[in-house]
């Protein structure tokens, strides 16, 4: 920079340098200018160019060369006030400060808080104006004093670089009178002698106001209103009241009177009390003070002795002979009235001595007003006052507010400001408060005010020299310090004073020119080209870039502050192949320009051309040799046309690939004829090609366009004509001979090949029907009259021959019926109709102590009513009424008089009804009056929802709801038969098997039935051992109901991408109403219970908590042992003999299957997920399985068209430790980790085999093995690879399905399973360990347990039994020993056992009637009433440990006692019992099964069916 001399030398230095920079700079520019314009004169893009985007190099710049700082001129002179308690946002001043700088050089000025880190906001300003306002509310009393606040305010401009200046203010919070004067006691109760002098003093009343000034100063007065008034005055000043004239009331009267307090705010606010004066006897005086202070007493604020007494009160009690006085000082309600114990009063005999009980403060309360109390034995008292004035004292070091830096720039004269430090006394007074400063280090080269803390230089700086300068500034106080004895108090802080940069240097780019190859002139908009940079040494220029000239069509952007240059339009290269741009960087002053050269890469941007549209005349049916078209196209990339365009065609129609092909040399040819007629043909085919260059490579830039080939077929005679006319045909019975309809025949060949036609009876026709019906030109006639009772309908074989060439004859079936009239009178008849009425709300009946179920059904039409008439058109005629009258009809149905529709009301409770109607009939002449009786039967079955939540489901195809439920041959429908195969199937009662919904669904193709049903022992069966059973069975359950299954386990998303384009799930969708199937003599009213698809995967499933966890918040609070988020069992493990079934996951776009292996054999199949059984109408084959391979996990996963096998060969799995598997499932990759392993090594990555991309299963999920043979299912559906069947041995845990946790302790249908993987952990621990070991081991718990046994027979044979019943000797169903004191057994609801009673509800009479007798047999047993008495025995038993535990009536089997069960049934012996049924309970039920159910020998296998 400059050289330090004389200041004119500086001066001079300085305006010679400007003029030599400023020369220079214009020299340049005017040389670049010049050439930029001759050069836009010359080229050949002039008339696109935007002059916009150019600045002339000659346009006038402000030159500044000197930054100035803004400066607060009026800094010192602000004194802002504000009143408490304003609103914010209230205005309180302006501050303003000076920038001598133009507003766009440097001049705009903003302001804003310097505050500390989590300082509260109290004011706000305007960035912009100044303007300060309030963003809070003050409040200038207490609690809070808030009397002033500082604020520092900066001041920046917007120059290079950004300087500043700040502002430390007092703003004074003014008091508003917004405090009413407050008593010093909230009651004031005094006596006084009867005979007490006029003008003595009475009483002394206080007040204090916490406002400040004249809001402070309160006068007293007394209420004129008050009746005794007159008696008293008061003092204005002091609330002293005297005695106004003598007492003449008895002893004992009480003065009402009330005094007032108001202060002298404006306006005034004033309180009022009552005063309590009694008058006493004349004997009885009260005492008096004889030595208290007579002036205020003064402390300073640091005084702080505790023990020595400031004041001493002495007084006489005035009662001969009674010396003793009580002393109160009252404590008032303010602080200046004691409020918070400042001062404390310390009594002894008629003396009393004021100390100082805590410290004082002058800055908080300056005096204090303390209120001495002295009272008699005669409760006579007197007051006095004591003032205590408080000293301020210099205990307070000066503080600097927050502002900790400054800057001044670098060349700037001596006495520049740089910036002003504040600090602050908290002091209460001017002569302890007032602030010098002063340089901690006079060698600073600067200076300060020591009034102001204004900061000056006092050289001239050079930054390049040094650019910072710490400086310590000192503030003092003005008094001697109550702190540090003979110094002032003062307060230090270093300032950071940056020294700041002027831009005193031009940019200069890095290189001069710039060059881009290769460009795409395809780049997408905002593309990154290229980037320029130019190098300013001046750190606070900030260097800004355009682009001047070159830029045709405003190809390009230029970041102003980056230098990045980016496509703005779209490039062409056939247009403009290279760009020169001329580019300027800019700091504000000085300037420098760079070119850049951008080349434009030429890109196979254009599509092929065909040189035309193509058509050709053929012959349908008939296959041409070579080519039928030859097609050409061209590329306009290729300049070239006779170069060879590397073009391959295609069709683009994938159906049309059957019948056409083409090679690259445009050839079109048929491989197979092609159909002109209707419907699978055309007049004219349309068919597409497609050309694409770069000989069409795929992943290439290759461009594709097309063009239509229209072919048109000439017609041959092909088709044979067919009948149009509308079916069926209606021809009434007993009408005479005549002409039926007119025949209409349709051909899909051309006009010349089809009609006229010709019409005959085809030679296949019966003799029955040639002698009943004649066709003559195209009228189809009758021969005979005819009666529908004989026959309903005939199939008349129709010959039609169209008029082409050759002649063709069609054959059509023409269906005619005969059309009924009423002309047969009825007979009585007979129907029966089932309804399932679904989802029963329960209620308790406590008179009958029984469950009923009252169904949620609406109002349901359920059938007709039905009478044997072999008319069955005659309904019209008919009439049906109530038998035996309509005042005694069923409260439950309604009939339609017309049509004999009966209605099921809404409500309608279980049972059986009898419904008897008379049917009357009348068409005359032919059918006279006349009436019959018909009988209705109506059973209707509640059903609960668990029904058809847990059911199971088949789709049979090519049969009706009507066909299924009506009677065959053998007077039992297809419904019955089902009926009663799946309660064969279930071992199970035809009472506990339920088939519910018969629905049937017409698709374009098929007819499909839909039936579902379910099956229960205790709990309903779930649905996969329900389906996955009747699979076992398909063939024969085919051929005993003579109908076709096409599917078990009804599944809408089964077939890829029909139903969803990516994720599909099940929802099975249930509706109160009804559906219902009629018949003549039996109809069926069935639940609606549909399966509908779901295109997505991504449901939030509301909470519910298993396996007794309770809900709470958003997750569930499970029992010990239960460590899933729903409360599920996550463990099951398996001995190499069983597996467990359970729910397959939805067909999801995205799979994530997790699971925990711990495996002890190294061959052995983890899961499979699969069908169970090929089924030939339904080719779907997908499956999934997870095995072990020599110790080493192997995935099969099939989507449908391949399976694809990965195999992990690094990570041993069958170690006996646990290992984490995952499994991803996408469309295109399918992945297998093992313990969260993703390198490249261990991790497996395949892609699917074939086209499909979903893994869509209708099989269950299957672990630790296979309920079928998987080899044999392998071969029947031709998969590559084969799953084992060889069992696994371990446990598995922590299986999730896309963040879904499997409940495995409790499997729809097992074998062989350990829930909670407890046996699995002790067959782990068995291995590697010796034989002989094991065996003494062995027998040490033997003997243990033998001891053990020993110890609790002999403890039972001691127990005082004799105050128990006998029967718990052997009657014990839970752990009685546990049951306690019976404090809360009220609290647990017994009657809740009566769910476990699953048969009909039994007849109410009946029922009521048996409770005073006998057991019935089969009856359910009273568990509530047993359980309640054992209950009660033990309740009274002094023995039994004083709490209850309820744990066992909810969970049946951990940790109770085994024992008979006869006591459940008390009218039966042991030999009458069976408990054959306890096996289909369920696990926790196994112990019960294995004690009284069934030997192994005897009891069936559930997984027998196989």
């Amino acid at each position: 920079m400059f050289v330090r001399g004389t200041e004119g030398g500086i001066l001079a230095a300085l305006f010679l340098y400007s003029l030599a920079v400023a020369s220079a700079q214009y020299t340049k520019v005017r040389e670049h200018t010049s050439h930029h314009i001759t050069r836009l004169r010359h080229s050949r893009h002039l008339d696109g160019y935007h002059t916009a985007s150019f600045i002339p190099a000659t346009a006038p710049k402000l030159a500044v060369k000197d930054n100035h700082k803004p400066l607060f001129t009026e800094c010192l002179n602000y004194r802002p006030t504000v009143k408490e308690d304003q609103p914010v946002g209230t205005y309180v001043f302006t501050v303003h400060a000076e920038d001598r700088d133009p507003p766009e050089m440097g001049g705009t000025v903003t302001y804003k808080f310097v505050s500390t880190p989590g300082e509260k906001e109290r004011f706000r300003v305007d960035p912009e104006t100044g303007s300060i306002t309030t963003a809070d509310m003050f409040d200038h009393d207490e609690p809070s004093r808030e009397k002033e606040a500082y604020i520092t305010v900066r001041a920046s401009d917007n120059g290079q670089p950004q300087l500043d200046d700040a502002c430390t203010i007092k703003i004074l919070i003014e008091d508003v009178n917004d405090n009413p004067p407050v008593f010093d006691k909230v009651s004031y109760s005094e006596s006084v002698p009867q005979d007490l002098p006029s003008g003595r003093e009475v009483m002394r009343i206080s007040a204090t106001d916490i406002d400040d000034g004249n809001n402070s100063i309160v006068h007293y007065s007394l209420d004129s209103n008050s009746p005794d008034q007159a008696y008293f005055s008061i003092d204005p000043a002091n609330g002293v009241i005297f005695l106004n004239k003598t007492i003449d009331k008895p002893p004992g009267y009480k003065f009402k009177l009330s005094a007032i307090v108001k202060d002298m705010g404006t306006p005034s606010l004033q309180s009022s009390i009552t005063l309590d004066i009694q008058v006493v006897e004349s004997n009885k005086k009260s005492p008096s003070f004889i030595e208290v202070p007579d002036e205020p007493i003064r402390l300073k604020e640091n005084y702080s002795d505790f023990n020595t007494p400031i004041a001493t009160v002495r007084a006489v009690s005035n009662i001969p002979e009674e010396k003793k006085l009580q002393f109160e000082l009252v404590q008032g309600q303010t602080e200046q009235t004691n409020k918070w114990h400042t001062f404390v009063l310390e009594p002894e005999a008629d003396s009393a001595y004021i100390k100082l009980g805590n410290h004082l403060d002058y800055e908080k309360i300056t005096d204090y007003t303390l209120t001495v109390r002295i009272q008699n034995n005669y409760k006579l008292a007197a007051e006095t006052i004591i003032q205590i004035e408080v000293e301020d004292v210099n205990d307070n070091i000066p503080i600097f507010s927050e502002i900790r830096s400054g800057s001044v720039l670098e060349n700037e004269p001596p006495g520049t400001p740089v910036m002003q430090v504040r600090a602050f006394d908290a002091d209460g007074t001017s002569a302890n408060n007032q602030i010098t400063y002063e340089l901690g280090d006079p060698s600073d080269p600067f200076e300060i005010d020591k009034t102001t803390g204004n900061i000056t230089t006092l050289n001239m700086f050079d930054r390049e020299e040094r650019n910072f300068y710490n400086v310590k500034i000192i503030a003092t106080d003005n008094s001697e310090s109550a702190l540090i004895p003979g110094k002032h108090n003062a307060g230090q802080q270093v300032f950071l004073i940056e020294i700041a940069d002027k831009n005193d240097n031009p940019p200069r780019f890095t290189q001069d020119t710039y060059v881009a190859e290769s460009i795409a002139e395809n780049a997408n908009i905002n593309e990154l080209v290229t980037e320029v940079s130019a190098v300013d040494i001046d750190t606070a220029s900030v260097v800004t870039y355009s682009i001047v000239a070159g830029n045709t069509y405003d190809a390009f952007v230029i970041r102003n502050f980056t230098g990045e240059i980016r496509v703005n339009n779209e490039l062409d290269y056939e247009n403009i192949t290279s760009y020169n741009l001329d580019v300027r960087a800019f700091d504000g002053i000085y300037e420098d320009y760079a070119k850049v050269i951008i080349n434009i890469e030429n890109l196979n941007d254009n599509p092929p051309v065909f040189l035309a549209n193509y058509t050709k005349t053929i012959e349908e049916e008939k296959l041409y040799e070579g080519c039928i078209v030859k097609v050409e196209a061209y590329d306009p990339d290729i300049k070239d046309r006779s170069a060879p365009q590397n073009i391959v065609y295609s069709l683009v129609k994938h159906e049309q690939k059957e019948f056409l092909q083409i090679d690259n040399d445009g050839c079109l040819r048929l491989t197979k004829p092609l159909n002109r007629d209707q419907p699978l043909g055309f007049t004219k085919w349309q068919i597409l090609i497609m050309a694409a260059d770069h000989g069409g490579r795929l992943g290439s830039d290759s461009l594709r366009s097309t063009t239509e080939v229209i072919l048109e077929l000439t017609d041959i005679n092909d088709n044979a004509p067919f009948l149009t006319n509308t079916q069926p045909v209606i021809w009434y019975e007993n009408e005479p001979p005549g002409h039926v309809v007119a025949l209409t025949a349709k051909d899909y060949d051309s006009a010349e090949n089809g009609p006229p036609f010709t019409f005959a009876l085809n030679e296949s026709a019966s003799f029955d029907i040639r002698s009943k019906f004649h066709i003559q030109g195209n009228i189809l006639s009758t021969l005979v009259s005819f009666d529908r009772e004989q026959r309903k309908e005939y199939k008349i074989p129709v010959a039609i021959t169209d008029s082409g060439t050759p002649r063709l004859t069609g054959v059509s079936i023409l269906h005619v019926v005969i059309g009924d009239k009423n002309d047969n009178p009825m007979a009585p008849g007979h129907s029966d109709i089932f309804v399932y009425n679904y989802k029963p709300e329960t209620y308790f009946n406590e008179i009958l102590y029984s469950w009923r179920y009252y169904g949620e059904a609406p109002d349901t039409e359920i059938g007709r009513v039905y009478v044997d008439d072999p008319d069955d058109w005659d309904l019209a005629d008919k009439r049906f009424m109530w038998l035996p009258s309509y005042e005694q009809r069923s409260p439950y149905f309604d009939i339609h008089s017309n049509t004999g529709m009966i209605t099921m009301k809404e409500g309608t409770p279980n049972g059986t009804y009898l419904l008897r109607f008379n049917v009357t009939e009348e068409n005359e002449p032919i059918v006279p009056f006349h009436w019959v009786e018909a009988t209705v039967n109506v059973t209707i079955k509640e059903i609960p929802e668990e029904a058809v939540d847990k059911s199971g489901s088949i789709r049979f195809v090519n049969i009706t709801a009507e066909e299924f439920i009506v009677p065959e041959m053998d007077g039992t429908s297809k419904k019955d038969k089902l009926h009663r195969t799946l309660a064969r199937l279930y071992n199970t009662s035809m009472d506990n098997v339920d088939v519910f919904t018969v629905f049937t669904k017409t698709t374009v193709k098929d007819v499909f039935l839909d039936v579902r049903f379910s099956a229960h022992g205790s709990p309903y069966y779930p649905p996969e051992k329900l389906d996955s059973m009747v699979i076992g069975i398909q063939e024969k359950l085919e051929e005993e109901l003579q109908s076709k299954i096409y599917m078990v386990k009804i599944d809408e998303c089964l077939i890829e991408k029909e139903q969803c384009e990516d994720a599909c799930r099940n929802v099975l969708m249930k509706n109160n109403v009804p559906l219902s199937v009629y018949t003549n003599t039996t109809s069926f009213v069935g639940v609606s219970a549909r399966v509908e698809s779901e295109c997505t995967c991504d449901v939030v499933e509301p909470l519910v908590c298993l396996n007794g966890g309770t809900p709470f918040a958003d997750k569930c609070e499970c029992p010990e042992g239960l460590s899933g988020p729903h409360c599920e069992q996550t463990s099951i493990g398996f001995h190499g003999d069983g597996w467990a079934m359970y729910a397959a996951p939805p067909a999801c776009q995205e799979g994530h299957v997790t699971l925990t292996v711990t495996s002890h054999s190294s061959n052995s199949l983890i899961f499979y997920l699969g069908p169970l059984k090929h089924n030939p109408l339904l080719e779907v084959q997908d499956f999934m399985s997870l095995e072990l391979v020599e110790g080493f996990p192997v995935l099969l996963v099939n989507y449908g068209t391949g399976t694809t096998r990965l195999n992990n060969s690094v990570v041993q799995v069958a170690d006996g430790k646990p290992h984490l598997i995952e499994i991803v499932l996408m469309r295109s990759s399918i992945e297998m980790f093992v313990d969260r392993c993703k390198l490249s090594t261990c991790m497996s990555l395949a892609a699917p085999t074939g086209p499909r991309e979903i893994l869509n299963v209708n099989g269950p999920l299957q672990l630790g093995g296979a309920s079928i043979d998987l080899q044999n299912l392998a071969r029947t559906f031709g998969w590559k690879h084969v799953p084992t069947n060889q069992n696994f041995v371990g446990c598995i845990s922590n299986f999730t399905y896309n963040d879904f946790m499997y409940n495995l302790g409790e499997p729809s249908l097992h074998r062989n399973a350990d829930p909670s993987c407890q046996r699995s952990m002790f067959t782990a621990v068995t291995f590697g360990i010796d034989t002989n070991f094991l065996v003494a081991i062995l027998v040490c718990i033997v003997i243990l347990a033998i001891l053990l046994l020993a110890v609790v027979v002999h403890r039972r044979r001691a127990d005082a039994w004799a105050e128990k019943e006998l029967d718990d000797i052997r009657e014990n169903i839970i752990a009685y020993e546990d049951e306690g004191g019976g404090e809360g057994d009220a609290g647990y609801d017994l009657h809740v056992l009566r769910q476990m009673y699953d048969g009909p509800l039994p007849d109410t009479d009946t029922f009521m009637q048996s409770r005073g007798e006998s057991c019935l047999v089969g009856a359910a047993p009273d568990i509530s009433g047993f359980l309640d008495d054992k209950k009660s025995v033990l309740d009274r038993d002094p023995d039994i440990t004083p709490y209850d535990d309820v744990r066992h009536y909810a969970y049946e089997g951990d940790g109770n006692t085994s024992g008979s069960l006869s006591s459940l049934a008390s009218c039966t012996d042991d030999g009458d019992l069976k408990f054959n049924y306890l096996s289909t309970f369920g696990p926790r039920f196994r112990k019960l099964a294995d004690m009284y159910g069934d030997s192994d020998d005897e009891r069936p296998h559930e997984e027998s069916w196989c």
